[in-house]
């Protein structure tokens, strides 16, 4: 409840047919965003050029950001000037990066687009040693770009702090490039509060059966994240049978004698006798 819950790791590691929608709510997973990607294409001669990367996308970003600031800062004069200086400086430690970096991204890139081709043509699907050499394979990309990401991350965080330092009032934050429309830290604020509101109705028999599918419902996008039978997908056994026992509390009417719903369902109940009595003495006199 005091923001130390996070869903990253449960929507990264998602598998399965439905993993697409579920990593999708984790901005730039796959790095793509700042790492500027350019994907390969067809070469004029014949065959195909190399991917590459642009950083013109977050250079632009960066100066919206940099006009979005200087406005909520109310800067002026030689500190509307700092802020386009700082954000100059920030592109250019960018740029320096991808030089002295050149190599190692574009051989990144490589065995990136080579992993979704295996993942698109299912080249591995019931060969072990094809799968073996596809995990080892993404254990690569995940190290190397984890690694040139923190370089990176440092140059975003930087630009963001450097400029509102320039102000006086509460940061303004960075916002994301093409950020997902329900996204992982919107979760992360929305889960605990759930799982605290089902369990409490679950434990006093409030709304009993509406709780009760809501929780099912969670539970099976649980199970649907790691689906049955996927390469490298967890168990989910356990999910599976507290569902099912859900299910049973909501279609077998359970709350119905010792809850508050029978508190509650008794009350009105009287209300609807007493009111109908008083009609009905209202009619005879």
């Amino acid at each position: 409840m005091d923001g130390g819950f996070s869903s990253t790791g449960f929507l990264s590691s998602a598998k399965g047919p439905f993993s697409g929608g579920f990593q999708a709510m984790l901005w730039d997973n796959d790095g793509k965003i700042r790492l500027c990607y350019q994907s390969s294409r067809p070469s004029q001669p014949g065959g195909w050029s190399e991917p590459s990367y642009n950083t013109k996308a977050v250079a632009d970003h960066w100066r919206a950001y940099q006009a979005d600031v200087i406005a909520y800062q109310r800067l002026e004069g030689d500190w509307a000037k700092k802020a386009a200086g700082i954000v100059k400086r920030r592109v250019d430690q960018l740029n320096e990066f991808f030089k002295v970096k050149h190599d190692d991204v574009i051989k990144l890139f490589n065995q990136m687009e080579r992993r979704e081709k295996q993942l698109q043509t299912e080249a591995m699907s019931g060969v072990t040693s094809l799968r073996a050499q596809g995990l080892q394979l993404e254990n690569e990309i995940r190290s190397g770009r984890a690694t040139m990401l923190a370089s990176i991350d440092l140059i975003w965080e930087g630009l963001e702090r450097e400029l509102n330092a320039l102000g006086t009032r509460a940061p303004l934050p960075l916002g994301k490039i093409n950020a997902p429309a329900i996204a992982a830290s919107q979760l992360d604020r929305f889960i605990p509060w759930f799982d605290i509101i089902v369990g409490l109705g679950l434990l006093l028999g409030l709304c009993t059966q509406v709780v009760a599918l809501a929780a099912a419902g969670f539970l099976l996008s649980v199970i649907l994240s790691q689906f049955p039978g996927s390469a490298g997908a967890q168990p989910t056994y356990y999910q599976a049978i507290e569902m099912c026992a859900l299910l049973v509390i909501a279609f077998a009417g359970a709350g119905k004698y010792v809850s508050l719903d029978s508190i509650l369902g008794h009350c009105c109940c009287c209300r609807k006798h007493t009111a109908k009595s008083e009609n009905q003495t209202e009619e005879k006199e």
